[in-house]
Parts: structure tokens; sequence; C-alpha cells
């Protein structure tokens, strides 16, 4: 992690500020970077596929790059054009976006797992020219397509009868061709370089619009720091964390161990077997990770540093992951896709369940709901933000980036938070998921953490069952640890024996086999408010 000297921020009129520290433009494009430290990092090992236990050079992972561009250039793409990947996380998932950097064009990650509606959805917002994407969505990429105006080329990373084979697109051209390559050169370094999509928890994903400049600076603070490190995460990349955190290991020429997806004993196997000493993990994985109790039976001695971010990660749960893995760093961080990532995280003295102190080139403030008064320590309200790495705006929605960026620039995040008397933000909840029981404002987070804190309980959801009377009664949604029991009256008496009277569950718990999730690992609780209207009684 950082040291400290680097996350020195002062309070002024109740702003918080991060040291400034302006971006010497050593590259002129991401673009440039990329190239200068994929030809730097040589013959050391980029990626190692822990399916396959295949590997790939930075200097093989150049020569994919290259023909993949060369590619894209005779398809007739060129700066300003849209190249959508679809696909989980493997050896070429990553290769097409740096390769519509080298050109200029504009890489857009997509949700391998999403719906025809959502693939309609993003296809007519982003028009791309070019899809590259993996086996599972292919037939509903195709579909799409049918029901669309859009004709792109499809690539696919395995075989369909359908799409081009991703095989045979690196092996048209030659070694010469190769050789003679280069990124073309960017004149505005504004201009966007990917469009990363909103979690679409309330909603369907928002296309946010992250320019050169923004990705630059990701890439080169030292916030997170991979330098030489062997690293593993389970964000694909249409996560922004799978984008910063893939772009990282390239700039600080680390290693990365890939693994399609999450899944708790798997992941101390790869931590043990490729003594992967840096891991990033949504909160929720955090969560699945310590009650599923794998963590006991391994002693994980390489890793050094897991790096969190996603929903609230109780202090509870931070305290029992310190005390079972002592020697490891656990850094909580708080952002958002419009800001490019992390814009707090915590230092190894902060409290846990805190999210740290602000990073450098970033102020935040607190603000009251119904006065828009700037409000001081431990006083929740909205957190406004503003960063030098914020978006250029949500792709084709001018209204939609209006609404959320002001006039003077600051970022109204929908998030209710507070900062501590020693500047550590605290989270509370979405402003979106507060409801209300005869005029008290409910935070759901708060009865989560409660059930959470039942050894039968995997993961808690409460939403609010509209109700004539009352205005709304809330209902936990709740999954169980395999084996565990925990009846449904236990759980209602706990919260109402822990909270005050508002809080009561009064429209009961349900068990689900499983939540529904958003493509960037949250519970979807647009699906759960859809099975929650269902319960209103009129």
């Amino acid at each position: 992690m950082a040291a400290d000297d680097l996350r020195v921020f002062t309070v002024q009129n109740k702003v918080y500020k991060g040291r400034v520290s302006p971006y010497i433009a050593n590259y002129k494009s991401l673009g440039e970077l990329i190239w200068v430290k994929i030809k730097s990092n040589g013959d050391k090992i980029a990626h190692l596929d822990a399916c396959t236990e295949k590997i790939v050079t930075y200097t093989e992972l150049q020569d994919k790059v290259v023909r993949c561009a060369l590619w894209l250039q005779k398809q007739g793409i060129k700066s300003g054009d849209v190249v959508s990947v679809c696909t989980n996380n493997h050896l070429n998932s990553i290769v097409p976006c740096l390769a519509a950097v080298y050109i200029n064009a504009i890489f857009n990650p997509w949700n391998e797992n999403m719906d025809l509606q959502t693939a309609l959805h993003v296809m007519q917002l982003t028009t791309p020219k070019v899809i590259f994407c993996s086996e599972k969505p292919v037939n509903v990429i195709l579909s799409a397509m049918k029901e669309s105006n859009c004709n792109p080329t499809v690539v696919i990373f395995e075989d369909h009868p359908d799409a081009i084979a991703f095989s045979d697109i690196l092996s048209m051209y030659s070694d010469a061709e190769v050789a003679n390559f280069r990124y073309i050169e960017l004149d505005d370094i504004k201009q966007t370089a990917c469009i990363v999509h909103s979690s679409g928890t309330t909603g369907m994903p928002k296309g946010v619009e992250m320019s050169n400049y923004c990705l630059l600076l990701i890439s080169e603070d030292t916030n997170i720091d991979l330098t030489n490190a062997v690293s593993t995460w389970f964000s694909p990349l249409y996560w922004i964390s799978g984008i910063i955190m893939n772009l990282k290991a390239i700039v600080q020429c680390g290693r990365v161990i890939l693994y399609p997806e999450f899944d708790e004993e798997i992941m101390c196997l790869l931590i043990e077997k490729y003594k992967v000493t840096v891991i990033f993990l949504s909160m929720n994985m955090i969560n699945r990770f310590l009650k599923a109790g794998y963590i006991k039976k391994y002693s994980l001695s390489s890793l050094k540093n897991i790096i969190c971010a996603g929903t609230i990660l109780k202090p509870k749960a931070q305290e029992e992951m310190r005390c079972i893995l002592p020697h490891v760093e656990m850094s909580q961080s708080y952002g958002m896709t419009e800001l490019g990532g992390i814009v707090t995280l915590q230092l190894p003295h902060h409290k846990a369940g805190s999210c740290g102190t602000v990073v450098e080139n970033v102020q935040m403030k607190v603000v009251d709901l119904e006065n828009g008064n700037v409000l001081g320590p431990n006083n929740p309200g909205e957190l406004w933000i503003t960063t030098a790495t914020i978006m250029n705006g949500y792709y084709k929605n001018p209204e939609a980036t209006k609404s959320t960026i002001d006039e003077e620039g600051w970022l109204h995040s929908g998030d209710i938070g507070y900062f501590d008397e020693d500047g550590e933000l605290f989270i509370v909840n979405r402003i979106k998921e507060l409801m209300k029981y005869r005029g008290y404002q409910i935070s759901p987070g708060e009865v989560e953490g409660v059930l959470m804190s039942h050894p039968a309980v995997m993961e808690a959801a409460v939403i609010g069952v509209p109700h004539a009377v009352d205005d709304e009664h809330p209902v936990a949604y709740v999954t169980k640890i395999p084996g565990a029991k925990v009846t449904e009256q236990e759980l209602i008496d706990l919260v109402a024996n822990s909270m005050m009277d508002q809080y009561k569950l009064r429209a009961g718990v349900i068990f689900l086999d499983a939540f529904p999730y958003t493509g960037s690992g949250k519970i979807a609780k647009k699906e759960l408010k859809i099975m929650a209207k269902k319960l209103a009684v009129e």
C-alpha cells in the first residue's frame, strides 16, 4: 500500500481534500503507456491461467495485442469507434481492450451473464463495430443483433458457426507486419478510452465514459501497489476494478493469476499454490469467504494485501479477517465507476469498518439532504465528490450527466455516509435504498448488519414492502450457510431485540436458495423490490 505521507489530507470549510499531485504527462495516451510498459516487461510472466496452467509472457501478450489491433484496422475500426468485449477472465480477455487502446478506439466491456433485454440496451447505446465474446453470451448477443438495427462483427474466443474465431484473427498477419506496427498517437488526452457500464442496481446500466487522462492517472497512482506482485481477482472487465487491476498489473510489471469465477475454497488453493501476494475482493466475496470457513484450513502465508470494495463491510467482518489473517494488510475502499474507481482507502491503523481517508486529487464533502448544508464530522448526509479522474459523462445521456454532476463539478453520489473526527469515511446506505416506516427513515444496511451477525446467515438484504398505512414494512431476504439452521422467527426476534421499534421485520423473513446479483457482483435489489411489491397488502 502507499506510504502514509502520500495520504495526507486537509479539511477546509468541512471539505476533505487529498494531497494535490498534478499528473506529469510522461505519456500522451493510454496506448503509449501500455506500449512502453509491455515492451519493457519483456519475457516476464504477465498472466497464468489457473484452469489450464498456460502462461503468457509480456512479449507474447504484446504480439497478440498487435495482431488484434492489425485486424481491427483491417475492419476499418478507427479513433472513437466502439469495440465491445463480453467475457469472463482468461488469457485473451484483455487483448481486444488493449488492441482498441493502441488504435484510439473505445473499449466497452459487457456483462457475460446479461439477459436479452440488457444486451439490447447496451448494444443500442454503444453501437459497437465489433463484439468479442465467449461462448456463454454469444446466443444472447446474436438474438439482440436480430432485434436491433445493429450489425457488429462478432468474434468468439472459442468456436461458433456464426462468429469468427479469435484464434483465426491472430494468425492472419506476418511477423513483419507485427514488427512494423506502432500504436497511433493521440491529439487529445481527454478523449474517451473506455465506456464502462454502471452497476444497474436500480435501473438499466448507463455508459460511463472514461478518458485516456483518467486511465493514465489510475494506472500510474501508487494507492494500490502491484510492483512485481503476484495478484489475483475475480472482477471481470465489466467491473471498474477489473479494468484498474489489469492496467496496474501491466504498468507495474505484476504477475496475474487468472480464474473465471469466485469460489471460497479455490481462492485459498490459488493463494497457496501460486504464492499470491495481493488479492482484490468485493465485500460480498469477503462475507462469503468468512462464513464458509475454508480460511481456517489454509495458512495463506504468502498473502500480504487484501483490497476490498463494493458494498459495506461491517466492522465485525473486518475484525474477524484481521484476527484470522494477522499478517495481511486489509484495506477497505470507497469508490464509484463514475469517479474512476477508488476515492478513499484504508491504512493499517484505520478503524475496522471505515473506508479510510481521501486519496490524492480527491475532494469530498457531506451534504444535508434536506437543506443542502455541508455537514461536520459524525453527521450522515449525501457524499459529494470531485476528482481528477471523474468521468467525461454518461455516454449519449447529457441529462443523466447533468443530474449527477453539478455546475461546480461535484458528483452527487447517491450514497449516505459521514466522516468521523479523524477524517475516516463510513458508508451508511444508498439514498434510493432508504425506506420509511410511519415517517421514520430506516437504513436497510443497519438491519442487514444485525442479520449478518447470526452465525447461520450467509447473506441478507432488507427491502421495503409498500404499506397503505405505515409507508413501508421491512422484509428480509436471507441465504443460509449450507447445513446451518435458523428459523424466520429467530431472525425477526434478533432484529426486534437489537434495534428500535421502526426497524422490526414487520413483513417477515424470506429464505432464498441464492440471491440474484447484478453484473458487478452486488445483490440485485431491483429484482428483490419487484418480489417485495407482490407481498404488499392493499
